[in-house]
């Protein structure tokens, strides 16, 4: 083994010149990309900790459901300052969470400081400075810092507890050490659950049957608060969160491809656990969270049975995903990253060389330095569990510090090889390099690059929203938002024509920037090139209506009724469309239908009266209309159209 050596004064100096520029190149980037939607319209997880951040703040100590994602990173968004609320449109105001990215930036050195120190211990003097460039110079750990998600955290805390398993000492302070490891692991894995499994690494590290009981009742001690919390608020024993069903079923259910995925009616917002739309999909009342959860998992297990041989293809497929070397582009759109804030090409480090490097370090060190053991072991345990669910970019971040100090064990062997030795280890690297390549996904991310240009087009189309509301004018069609969000859809489109939300929100910008023909245009093409294009037909149907086409409109609302004949919507649109065409008697009868239907809708007994009034039919008029009363006693239009239709009898 290689002691390590003092750092010279030289050392100390170069490497605070270092870490001050790439501070200051990571601040200029947030200072460019505060003006942008990328940081000022938060969405999915990174919307949900803000919201549940700013309720804790607000003194709301204990959230009001039992926790489905992380309980504990909310708390560090409520503990480190502003740039917490959201308006109607999901953009941030007020100014920035700069304490969030503060804690966080500390964490990404302190990161890299561990790195610093493992590998100055694991490596040769003229490497030991590797790994912790490689963390500070990998682009997505920077981005991944200043954003509110809890990968930069994970990280830190995990790599920190491991870090503190396998530190040398003797008597109390390797008892310390332990307690500190276990702790460590514990917050990690109330971050994500799968950081519990580095408790295998660290116990099998840690000698010494009272220091490994330290480690694991350091851990099961920091997460009980909050499984207990679950458990009380459920009424059976839980998990600190209760996000596994859901992400088992992403994972392996449906059309699973081994990437993140939403569903059609799946608002992951507003409804994290998947409880209101998978009671819809079963029609059964799920209870609570806990129940969706079980549910969901019930569905996953399901698929599993149903095609084995399918779920076991998809976990080889996602094991191979955590190494392909490049990033997952479709919840975070990376390229706009660096297209909005230039200087983050500075952080040039891609996930292939990590990637080509940790698989080479495993191959050619792992037998002669057995101190990386525990490092392998836990990317092992973390990426075959995490494969049982899905992969994003984001998740492989955790992987990054063992992945680093994998491939400065790997540059080590190659520097000290010499002939056959050389090649044999060269040839190795040749092979891991070759391993990590996106061999045969080419489709597949072409269409997670029009998801990026969709999550990205969102985004500005929303923060143009927010900006004609809050300018109290309506927003032009060539304001900057607009124009680049409607670049972006249509790029969406070129890439991937089926996607249906690419048509939809297209469509939705063009009609919120009084260009109506053009999003009608745009819907009826949608229509013959989505796959799904169920709801294309029914934006496609409902802004033709309103347009005054009803022409159009009825033969797309009549095949959507036959596959939904009693959705409340259609059944409105519907019976507008055939009273713009004169087919009265038809109309009559489908709104009849839609009171019969949903009772409690006011639409049903505002349709049904109007058309009775347009045909003089006032008295079964103000019955329909006060029926609908008697349901909806505070509806305001169906109590102005009653006044009106008895004024009509009165002068009869």
């Amino acid at each position: 083994m290689i002691r390590s050596v003092p750092g010279t004064r030289a050392g100390g100096l170069v490497a605070a010149i270092a870490i001050l520029a790439v501070v200051g190149a990571w601040s200029a980037a947030w200072r460019d990309l505060d003006r942008t939607p990328l940081t000022r319209v938060p969405v999915l997880d990174e919307a949900h900790y803000l919201r549940e951040g700013a309720a804790i703040a607000g003194g709301r100590l204990l959230p009001e459901r039992p926790t489905v994602m992380s309980p504990l990173y909310p708390y560090l968004v409520a503990a480190t300052g502003s740039g917490r609320t959201l308006d109607a449109h999901g953009v941030r105001v007020g100014p920035p969470p700069w304490g969030l990215r503060a804690a966080q930036l500390l964490m990404w050195l302190g990161t890299a400081w561990l790195l610093l120190r493992e590998g100055r211990r694991l490596l040769p003097p003229a490497l030991g400075w590797l790994p912790a460039l490689l963390w500070l110079l990998y682009r997505p750990g920077a981005v991944l810092a200043g954003s509110a998600l809890m990968e930069v955290p994970l990280a830190f805390l995990a790599t920190l507890g491991l870090s503190l398993a396998v530190a040398p000492g003797t008597g109390r302070a390797l008892l310390r050490c332990a307690v500190l490891a276990g702790c460590c692991l514990g917050l990690a894995a109330l971050l994500r659950g799968t950081a519990l499994l580095l408790l295998v690494p660290a116990l099998l590290a840690i000698g010494g049957r009272r220091r490994r009981a330290a480690v694991l009742g350091a851990a099961l001690l920091v997460m009980l608060p909050f499984a207990l919390f679950n458990s009380v608020r459920l009424g059976r024993p839980s998990g600190p969160s209760l996000n596994a069903g859901i992400n088992l079923y992403i994972g392996n259910g449906g059309e699973a491809a081994g990437m993140f995925q939403t569903f059609r009616g799946l608002d992951a917002g507003e409804d994290p656990s998947g409880r209101r739309f998978l009671s819809e999909k079963l029609g059964r009342t799920l209870a609570d969270e806990g129940a969706a959860d079980r549910a969901w998992a019930g569905e996953a297990w399901k698929s599993a049975q149903q095609r084995p041989l399918r779920v076991l293809g998809l976990w080889l497929h996602k094991l191979r995903l955590h190494f392909v070397g490049t990033e997952i582009p479709q919840i975070s759109p990376h390229a706009a990253w660096t297209r909005e804030a230039p200087v983050l090409r500075l952080f040039w480090v891609p996930y292939g060389l990590l990637a080509a490097g940790g698989l080479a370090g495993a191959a050619l060190a792992l037998r002669r330095e057995p101190r990386l053991r525990p490092w392998v072991l836990g990317l092992l345990l973390i990426i075959a569990v995490q494969s049982l669910f899905f992969v994003v970019s984001r998740y492989r971040l955790v992987l990054v510090p063992g992945l680093a100090l994998l491939t400065g064990a790997a540059a080590a062997v190659l520097l000290r090889s010499r002939g056959r030795a050389l090649a044999a280890a060269g040839a190795v690297v040749l092979a891991a390099v070759l391993a990590v390549q996106p061999w045969g996904l080419g489709g597949q991310f072409a269409r997670l690059e029009a998801a990026g240009d969709l999550n990205e087009a969102v985004r500005w189309s929303r923060l143009a929203d927010a900006r004609q509301a809050t300018d109290g004018v309506v927003a032009a069609a060539d304001a900057p938002e607009r124009r680049r969000a409607e670049d972006l859809f249509r790029a969406a489109l070129v890439r991937d024509p089926v996607h249906p939300e690419a048509w939809r929100g297209l469509a939705g910008l063009l009609l919120r920037s009084g260009r109506d023909d053009e999003a009608l245009a745009c819907l009826r093409e949608g229509m013959a090139r989505a796959d799904p294009a169920e709801d294309v037909r029914r934006d496609f149907a409902a802004l033709a209506v309103r347009s005054g086409e009803a022409a159009d409109a009825l033969p797309v609302l009549m095949q959507l009724l036959r596959d939904a004949p009693e959705d409340h919507e259609l059944l409105h649109q519907a019976v507008i469309a055939l009273a713009q065409s004169g087919r009265t008697g038809e109309a009559e009868a489908l709104a009849r239908r839609l009171t019969a239907a949903a009772p409690d809708d006011p639409r049903g007994w505002l349709d049904l009266g109007v058309i009775l009034a347009r045909d003089r039919r006032y008295p079964e008029a103000r019955a329909a209309f006060a029926d609908g009363l008697k349901r909806r006693p505070d509806h305001a239009l169906l109590r102005s159209q009653l006044a009106r239709v008895d004024s009509l009898l009165a002068r009869r």
